[in-house]
C-alpha cells in the first residue's frame, strides 16, 4: 500500500514538473500556430522516464493535456499529437537507451548515447507534431519543414540543457567518479556566480547598445561553463549549464535585453545550434573529466587493493605501515596471519575453492579489528595486520580470530570446507622499531607456531631460544640462496671402501659439499643444507651438485674410466619433484661420466614422505641406469616394512650405531640385522663414520660389505681425490 501511493505521488510530482517546463515554453509563443524555439519538457520527459521506468512515461500525455486544457487551447484535431508527440518519441528514445546501456554512467560513451537517444526523440515527437499541425490546419505544406526542423530542434535544445541535470539530481543509481584531486573552495565558486552574472549582464547591455559584437553574449558563458567543467563538481556544472541555457533562450527568444526575436529560419537554425552547442560541450567535458578521475581511481584501487579479499595489497600495506609507525604515534601491533595446510584445499578442491576461503577469512580479518587497523591480504595464505593497540589487547583479538577461523565453514560443492591459522605477533611502544624488524619477527613467531602444530598464536620473545633457531635457519637460507647464485659451493669426496676387496681400483665414493662464506672461509655445508631444504631450496641445489659433478668429469675425461660408484644425495623435495628425471635424462646425454657410475644417495626419512612418487622416481632413475643407496638406514621408526618395495643397491647404516659398535649391543644387533637384511634382498651394507680400526674389523666380522669414514681418509676435494688439483 505504502509503495502504490509513493508511486502515485512520484508520478503527480513529476507531471508537475512536466507541466512547469511546458509552461515556460509557452513564453516562446506569439500565436498557438507558433513552434517553440526552447521546449526544455522535453528533456524533463526524458530524464524522469530514464530513471524511473516506462510506467511514468504517462505523465507526459497527462501533462500535456493539462496545459492545452488549461493554458493553451489548440485545435481539437491537433490535440492528440500534441499529446502524443513527446510521448512516443520518449518512449523510443528510452528504450534504445536501454537496449545498449541499461545502467547509465558519467561518462563521454554514455553521454554520446543519451544524445543519440534524444535526437530519436525529437525526430519522432517532431514527426508526430508536424502531421497533427498540418492535419489542423496550422501550418500549410510549404511551411512543413520549416516546422519539423525548429520542433525537433526545439526539443533537442530542451533535451540537451535539461536532461544531464535532472538526470544528476534524479538519478542515484548512475556511477559518478570520486571528486577530482583538485576541490575548487567555497570562494573560488562564489567568485564564478559572481563572474558568470556579469557575463550575462554585460553581454545584454553591449546588445541594447548597438554593439556589432555581440556574440560575448554566448562565448563568455561558454569560456566560464569550461572552467565549471574542469574545476566544480559535475552536478554544479549541469545546473550552471541549464540556468544558462534558459536564460539565454529565454533572453533571445523572447527578445529580452535589446535582442530582435529571429524571424528567418537561418537566423533560428543559428540561434538554436549555438544553445545546443553552449548547453553539450560543458556536460561532455564533465564527462571527459570524470572518465578520467574514474580510470584513475580504478587505477589507484588496482594498485592499493587485493581484488580477491577487498584487503590492502602487500605493498599498499607496507607503505602505510611504515608512514604510522614513523610517526610514533601510540603502541602499534603487528599480527601475521597464515591458514596452517591451505595447500591442501587447493590440491583436494581446486584454487576457486581456495579463492572462497580465502575471501570468507579475509572477511573475518576485516570484523576482528576496528576501522583504525590496517589489514592486508599479503599473499597466497597469508594477511597481515597493523593495529593500534598494545601486545594484550591485540593478542585477545589474534585468539578470537583463530577461533572463528576454526568454527568458519565455507560451502563448496555440496560439502564444507574448514581451516585453521597461525598468527604470529609482535607489538612496538615509540618511538616504534622499524617495520622491517617487525615483520621479520612476526614472520618468525608465526612459523614456530606453525612448527608446533598450528592453530595458535605466538608473541615474538615469548619463545626466545626457538623464535633465534629459526630467525638462524633464514638466514642460512638467504646464505644457501647467496652460495647457489654466486657459486660459493665446492666438491669433496670421501671414499667408500669394499671391505672385501679393499685394493680395488676403480673408485667408489660420496660427493660431498663445501662452501665459502662472504669473506671467503670454508665452512661445513650441514646448517645450509637443512635451510635449503626447509625453505626450499633443495632441488635447486641438487641440480647445482649434479651439473656441478658432471662438468668437473667433462672437463677431466681422464678421471672418468677411474670411477667406480659416484654417490651423490638428493634431498627430500627432489624425490617429488616431477622435472628433476627429466633434467637428468637430458644432463648425461651429453655427459662423458655415465648413469651406470652414478649412485643416488637418498635419507629413509625422506622416502616416508612421499612413498608413491618416491618409487615411481627411483624406477625412472634406473631405467636410465642409475643405482641407489638408502642413506642414514636405521634411524626411522618403519624401515624394514617399505624396504622390499624400494629398488636400491646400498644400505647405508646410520653412523650412530656404528660408532657406538663398542659399547652398545643394541648397535651390534642393529648392524648385524640390517647387513643381513641387506644380504636377503641381494643389496650391499655400507658402514658410515667408521673412525677407528677397531669399528673396521667389528664390521668386518659382521659381514658388512663397505665402510666410509676416517679411518680411510678424511673428505678432500675432487681434484685433490683424483690427484688432479686445480
Amino acid at each position: 500500500m505504502r509503495s502504490a501511493v509513493a508511486t502515485a505521488l512520484r508520478g503527480v510530482l513529476l507531471t508537475g514538473l512536466y507541466f512547469a517546463g511546458a509552461v515556460i515554453a509557452l513564453l516562446y509563443l506569439r500565436t498557438p500556430a507558433d513552434v517553440t524555439l526552447f521546449w526544455p519538457a522535453a528533456g524533463i520527459g526524458y530524464a524522469m522516464v530514464l530513471r524511473y521506468g516506462l510506467r511514468y512515461a504517462l505523465a507526459i500525455p497527462a501533462a500535456q493535456l493539462l496545459l492545452h486544457l488549461l493554458v493553451l487551447p489548440v485545435p481539437l484535431a491537433f490535440l492528440p499529437f500534441s499529446v502524443s508527440g513527446n510521448f512516443f518519441g520518449t518512449l523510443a528514445a528510452c528504450a534504445y537507451v536501454a537496449s545498449r546501456q541499461p545502467r547509465l554512467r558519467l561518462r563521454i560513451s554514455d553521454g554520446f548515447l543519451l544524445l543519440r537517444g534524444g535526437v530519436l526523440l525529437c525526430l519522432v515527437s517532431a514527426l508526430t507534431g508536424t502531421l497533427g499541425m498540418y492535419i489542423a490546419g496550422m501550418a500549410s505544406a510549404g511551411e512543413l519543414p520549416r516546422v519539423y526542423l525548429q520542433w525537433a530542434l526545439g526539443d533537442l535544445l530542451g533535451v540537451t540543457a535539461t536532461t544531464p541535470c535532472l538526470l544528476l539530481l534524479f538519478a542515484r543509481h548512475m556511477r559518478i567518479a570520486p571528486p577530482l584531486p583538485v576541490v575548487a573552495s567555497v570562494r573560488e565558486r562564489a567568485t564564478w556566480i559572481v563572474a558568470m552574472l556579469l557575463a550575462l549582464v554585460g553581454g545584454m547591455a553591449i546588445v541594447h547598445d548597438g554593439s556589432l559584437y555581440p556574440l560575448s553574449v554566448a562565448t563568455l558563458p561558454l569560456a566560464l561553463l569550461l572552467w565549471s567543467a574542469a574545476r566544480f563538481p559535475p552536478l554544479f556544472t549541469a545546473v550552471a549549464a541549464m540556468a544558462v541555457t534558459v536564460t539565454l533562450g529565454l533572453t533571445v527568444g523572447i527578445g529580452l535585453g535589446g535582442f530582435n526575436r529571429p524571424e528567418l529560419l537561418s537566423d533560428t537554425l543559428q540561434v538554436m545550434s549555438t544553445l545546443i552547442v553552449n548547453s553539450l560541450i560543458p556536460i561532455l567535458l564533465v564527462a571527459s573529466y570524470h572518465e578520467r578521475a574514474e580510470t584513475m581511481a580504478a587505477l589507484h584501487v588496482r594498485a592499493t587493493f587485493d581484488p580477491l579479499t577487498g584487503l590492502l595489497n602487500r605493498d599498499a600495506f607496507e607503505e602505510r605501515a611504515r608512514a604510522r609507525l614513523s610517526r610514533n604515534a601510540g603502541p602499534q601491533t603487528l599480527l601475521y596471519v597464515d591458514l596452517d595446510n591451505f595447500k591442501l584445499v587447493n590440491d583436494a578442491t581446486s584454487h576457486a575453492a581456495g579463492d572462497e576461503m580465502l575471501r570468507h577469512v579475509a572477511g573475518l580479518v576485516r570484523d576482528g579489528f576496528d576501522d583504525g587497523a590496517l589489514a592486508a591480504h599479503s599473499g597466497g595464505d597469508e594477511f597481515t595486520i597493523l593495529a593500534p593497540q598494545d601486545a594484550e589487547t591485540a593478542a585477545a583479538a589474534g585468539r578470537r580470530l583463530l577461533e572463528r577461523i576454526e568454527d568458519m565453514r565455507v560451502a563448496w560443492q555440496g560439502g564444507n570446507l574448514r581451516a585453521t591459522a597461525s598468527i604470529g605477533l609482535a607489538s612496538s611502544q615509540p618511538p616504534h622499531a622499524s617495520f622491517d624488524e617487525l615483520l621479520s619477527k612476526v614472520d618468525t613467531a608465526c612459523h614456530e607456531a606453525k612448527d608446533l602444530g598450528g592453530n595458535r598464536l605466538l608473541v615474538a620473545g615469548q619463545n626466545a631460544e626457538s623464535l633465534r633457531s629459526r630467525s638462524r635457519m633464514m638466514r642460512n637460507a638467504l646464505d644457501a640462496r647467496e652460495a647457489l647464485d654466486q657459486r660459493r659451493f665446492e666438491l669433496w669426496c670421501q671414499p667408500i671402501v669394499d671391505l672385501h676387496a679393499p685394493g680395488a681400483g676403480q673408485a667408489h665414493f660420496e660427493v660431498l659439499l663445501r662452501w665459502r662464506d662472504g669473506e671467503g672461509r670454508l665452512r661445513p655445508p650441514a646448517a645450509l643444507i637443512a635451510a635449503a631444504e626447509r625453505y626450499r631450496l633443495g632441488p635447486r641445489l641438487d641440480r647445482y651438485v649434479l651439473d656441478a659433478v658432471l662438468d668437473w668429469f667433462e672437463a677431466h675425461p681422464q678421471a672418468v674410466p677411474l670411477v667406480e660408484q659416484c654417490g651423490i644425495n638428493l634431498g627430500a623435495a627432489t624425490l617429488v619433484d616431477e622435472e628433476f628425471a627429466e633434467y637428468v635424462a637430458e644432463r648425461f646425454r651429453r655427459s662423458t661420466l655415465q648413469p651406470g657410475q652414478l649412485c643416488l644417495e637418498i635419507t629413509e626419512t625422506s622416502v616416508v614422505r612421499d612413498l608413491t612418487r618416491t618409487r615411481r622416481f627411483i624406477a625412472r632413475m634406473r631405467d636410465l641406469g642409475c643405482r641407489f643407496a638408502l642413506d642414514d638406514f636405521g634411524t626411522g621408526f618403519c624401515s624394514f616394512s617399505y624396504l622390499r618395495d624400494l629398488q636400491v643397491d646400498y644400505l647405508k647404516i646410520d653412523g650412530s650405531f656404528v660408532r657406538s659398535l663398542a659399547d652398545s649391543r643394541l648397535s651390534e644387533a642393529v648392524v648385524r640385522s640390517i647387513t643381513e637384511i641387506a644380504h636377503l634382498l641381494e643389496m650391499r651394507a655400507v658402514g658410515e663414520q667408521v673412525e677407528t680400526e677397531a669399528q673396521l674389523e667389528q664390521l668386518q666380522a659382521l659381514r658388512v660389505d663397505c665402510a666410509q669414514g676416517y679411518v680411510f681418509q678424511r673428505p678432500v676435494p675432487v681434484g685433490d681425490f683424483f690427484g688432479m688439483p686445480a
